[in-house]
This record gives structure tokens, sequence and C-alpha cells, in this order.
């Protein structure tokens, strides 16, 4: 007798898992949600923002031409002021240089003083804006952490449920290699675990091993006459189901993800355009069938893995 195991509580940890990655998804939209509400505010004012940095940085360079200046014609008269002139004509000459210079250094005095007063009001109104962009940034930077810290939870999830699942095709792979002997010619049960994690080559081949483990399933059920011929091909409809649900997880895990990021972290067409509420709700409606889809394969899996371990005298 060949060594069937049974592998139906795998299934039912991997369904739990779907379950919950279900759930957690859901909540990180709805933190999606909760970050999209303070990025908005943040695009919207950004506008305004950097308007009034730019003015008020436009505002300070004259201050720095001003006190320069003012520097400058100060040391100049400071040095007229200490020469000692040698004659009467001299004298004269110097008392004019003066006054031109103390005239000047006043006009130069008074252009500062106007120049740091409308730096001044220009302060006050900068700060306040830039008060209100810093908390709208704040506030937008932490629903954001709180977003990826959900999402991240969600996507860990995910992965694990992908191993679980990936075990859970290797474990029926074993079976059916074990049950036939013409399976040497087959995947090697070994796949299961390729096909989901390596990059490319997961966008088809999870669909063509799990195909494969699912038709071969049904032949050697049908062959040593578990089951009716062609019983489990009629009850199943497995070719349509194993399409939908891999056409879901296609949509799921890459499209909607894809829309999903134009649509919340970039400022394009999608971000402009879209409804982002719509966008959300999609997006959890795709990954709930996709779920759904996937349970209901394990579940109608794991009735045939269990005829394969109450029948393992047969093989």
């Amino acid at each position: 007798m060949k060594k069937i195991t049974n592998n139906t509580k795998l299934g039912q940890l991997t369904m739990l898992l779907n379950a919950v990655v279900l759930v957690f998804f859901i909540i990180s939209m709805v933190f999606l949600m909760k970050f999209d509400k303070t990025n908005r505010v943040v695009v919207n004012d950004r506008a305004e923002y950097e308007a009034a940095y730019e003015e008020f940085v436009t505002a300070q360079h004259p201050l720095k031409q001003d006190s320069a200046e003012v520097a400058y014609y100060q040391y100049k008269l400071d040095t007229l002021q200490q020469q000692k002139p040698a004659n009467k004509e001299e004298q004269k000459s110097l008392a004019d240089n003066i006054k031109m210079t103390k005239e000047t250094l006043a006009e130069k005095i008074k252009l500062q003083e106007e120049h740091t007063a409308s730096v001044a009001d220009l302060q006050v109104s900068y700060d306040k804006i830039n008060a209100h962009w810093e908390e709208i940034n704040a506030s937008n930077d932490k629903a954001k952490s709180a977003f990826w810290v959900i999402a991240i939870i969600t996507i860990v999830l995910f992965l694990l449920k992908t191993v679980v699942l990936a075990t859970y095709g290797y474990r029926n792979s074993k079976n059916i290699h074990e049950a036939a002997g013409w399976m040497k010619n087959g995947m090697a049960p070994y796949v299961s675990y390729l096909s989901w994690f390596v990059p490319v080559y997961n966008l088809l081949k999870p669909l063509s091993f799990v195909k494969e483990v699912w038709e071969e399933t049904d032949y050697i059920l049908e062959d040593k006459a578990i089951v009716a011929e062609n019983k489990a091909q009629k009850i199943d409809n497995s070719g349509l189901h194993l399409g939908i649900w891999w056409g879901l997880m296609l949509i799921s895990v890459w499209l909607m993800n894809f829309i999903l990021y134009k649509t919340f972290f970039t400022e394009g067409p999608l971000f402009i355009k879209s409804n982002h509420g719509t966008i959300a709700i999609v997006a959890i409606i795709i990954m709930a069938l996709c779920m759904l889809e996937e349970i209901s394969l394990i579940r109608s899996y794991n009735k045939k893995n269990k005829m394969l371990v109450d029948n393992a005298d047969k093989f």
C-alpha cells in the first residue's frame, strides 16, 4: 500500500489564513482611505505653501545686500572721520565727503528698515502658513505610517498563506506521485514552491501546477473506480473555477495593487480624476472573490484528498 497523506488540515489552515488575509486587507483599505483624506489636504495646500515660501525667501534677498551696504558706508564714514586734513581745502573736501557719506548711510539704513519691516510682515503671514503646513504633514505622516503597519502585516500574512498553500500543493502532488507511476513524467512536487516564489515564473506556473494535480487526482479516482467515470469533472467544473481563481489572483495581486499605488501615492490622472473610495471598494471586492474562490477550490480538493486517503489500499 502506498503512503497517501491526509492534507485536509493543511487545506483548512490555508482557508483560515485566506479569511484572515481578507480581514486585514479590508482594514488596510480603511487606513488607506484615512491616509488619503490627509494626503488630499497636503496636495491641495502645497501650492499655497510653496508660493508663500518663495515669496518669503525672495523678500529676504535684499536684506543681505542692505546689510552689506550699511556696513560699507558705516566703515567709510568711520574712516573719513578719523582723517586729519592738512589744510582748509582738504578740510572742506573731507567735510563734503563726510556729509555725502552720512546722507547715503542714512538712506541705506532707511531702506534696510523698510525691507526689514516688509519681511517682518511676511514672516507673520508665512509663519501661519508654515505652521499649518507642518501640522497637516505631521497628520499625513501619522496616517501613512498607520496604513503601512497594517499593509505590512497583510503582506506578511499573505506570504504565510502562500507558503502554506505551496506546502498543501507539494503534499498533494506527492500523493499523486505515490498513487500513479506515470506521474514520474509530470511536474515534481517541489515545483509547487518554485511556482509561487520565482519571479515571472509565478505569473502562470501555479495555475498549471494546481491544474495538473487536480486533473491527475480526478483521473486516479476514476481509474481506481473510487468515483464513477467523469463524475468528478461534471461536479467540479474545475477548469472554469481554476481559471476564475487565477484570473482574480492576478488582478488582485498585480493589477489592483498597481492601480491602488497610482491612485493613492502619485499625483497623476488616477489620483486627480478617479473616485478613490470606489477604487478601494473594488479592490476589496476582487480580493474577497479571489479568497472565496480559493477557499471553494480547497474545500473541493479536500474531498478528493479524503477519498485518496480512505482508499489508500487500492494503490
